[in-house]
């Protein structure tokens, strides 16, 4: 049996998978050894934890994509990115899952492991002056969509409705509100060329199609894992906004104001004051942040 190291944080998706972490541990143990088990109690504990963990070592994180974004910064921070890690998704988005294969019912993905290899994938870093060195494992966003999360994690409504096991929906509730209120701000990105913008909106820098607990941003068949993707929509009045909503809410994600671009390096700066959501996380502008992708290991299923 391989032997692994658990890390757990029992309050993900507002504690809402806390009583079956017991059956989900002893689900592992028929499966492997476990060298380790650490439960999380404070904001960057997983990221510590991470940080301890000897190289080409197997580990599970059992939480959501918040405690995963901790575990990969805390192993990209000690330059090592050969321990592979398994997932077991206990959040309210669980996009990191559901991008990649990964059942989003824990006892199902903890089963999904035994029949799961390390496998490369790409995650994004994003260096800056301001902020530092940040690793996302989903996205890096600035505009409307951080103001969402913003919203979101401020209103108390993800927690109410993680009570009921509805919390993915929290993101979407909070969307209208936001259409109203964000305004477009100025900045400069640059890809293959320069650009100016004056009207800066939604800009997502992403490493795969799922945003806010499985928005899609664009279809599966232009998704490219080696390049980092940027999702951007100009500020524009309501009767052009709303169209470019309904289509990425219906999940297809295909409009000629719906813009892709993907590269494996983007720069973007902006002196507005703007939220920035990195995996959930908050953070304020301003920023001139340099974004590539970097690889990790994960334990993901044959077919991946």
């Amino acid at each position: 049996m391989a032997k692994i190291t658990v890390i757990v944080n029992p309050q993900a998706g507002n504690a809402r998978h806390r009583k079956q972490i017991p059956a989900l541990l002893t689900q592992l143990q028929a499966l492997f050894t476990i060298d380790q088990i650490y439960y999380t109690a404070r904001d960057g504990d997983a990221r510590r934890i991470s940080r301890g963990l000897p190289a080409e070592a197997w580990c599970v994180v059992i939480g959501g994509d918040g405690t995963l974004h901790d575990v990969v910064n805390g192993l990209q921070e000690t330059g090592n990115h050969t321990t592979a890690v398994g997932y077991v998704p206990t959040g309210t988005g669980n996009d990191f899952a559901r991008a990649n294969g990964i059942p989003l019912r824990p006892d199902k993905a903890v089963a999904a492991l035994a029949r799961s290899r390390a496998q490369s994938r790409n995650v994004g870093k994003a260096i800056s002056p301001e902020l530092g060195t940040q690793y996302f494992i989903n996205n890096f966003g600035i505009g409307i969509d951080a103001r969402i999360v913003y919203d979101t994690n401020q209103s108390g409504l993800k927690t109410d409705l993680n009570r009921v096991h509805l919390g993915h929906f929290s993101y979407g509730i909070n969307i209208l509100r936001a259409l109203r209120e964000q305004q477009g701000f100025t900045s400069t990105w640059q890809g293959e060329h320069t650009h100016a913008n004056q009207r800066t909106y939604l800009f997502v820098f992403t490493n795969h199609p799922f945003l806010g607990g499985g928005i899609r941003l664009f279809p599966d068949d232009r998704r490219d894992p080696q390049r980092l993707s940027l999702v951007a929509v100009n500020k524009a009045p309501w009767h052009i906004l709303m169209p470019i909503l309904a289509n990425i809410l219906s999940g297809k994600s295909r409009h000629p104001k719906l813009h892709l671009y993907q590269r494996r390096h983007f720069r973007f700066a902006t002196a507005a004051h703007e939220h920035i959501q990195i995996d959930g996380e908050e953070f304020q502008t301003p920023v001139h942040v340099t974004l590539t992708q970097v690889s990790q290991q994960f334990w993901l299923a044959e077919t991946e």
